[in-house]
């Protein structure tokens, strides 16, 4: 879990699948969750974005519940 105020659209995360450091873009309005795959090993994260009033956060997780 990542976040760092309201208006961050870029996060670092390691992917849950292969343990890659990945740069995630995400637009300013984007929150709830989508499935986005990993641009190192191509499977599905599960990604999940909220803001609560002060910090933005994402949270990566793998889709098959394994990890």
């Amino acid at each position: 879990m990542l976040g760092n105020g309201p208006t961050q659209d870029q996060f670092t995360i390691l992917c849950p699948y292969c343990g890659e450091s990945v740069e995630v873009y995400l637009e300013p309005d984007v929150e709830g969750n989508l499935v986005q795959d990993c641009e190192v090993c191509c499977n599905p994260w599960e990604v999940n974005v909220w803001d609560d009033g002060e910090d933005r956060h994402i949270e990566v997780s793998r889709t098959d519940g394994l990890g």
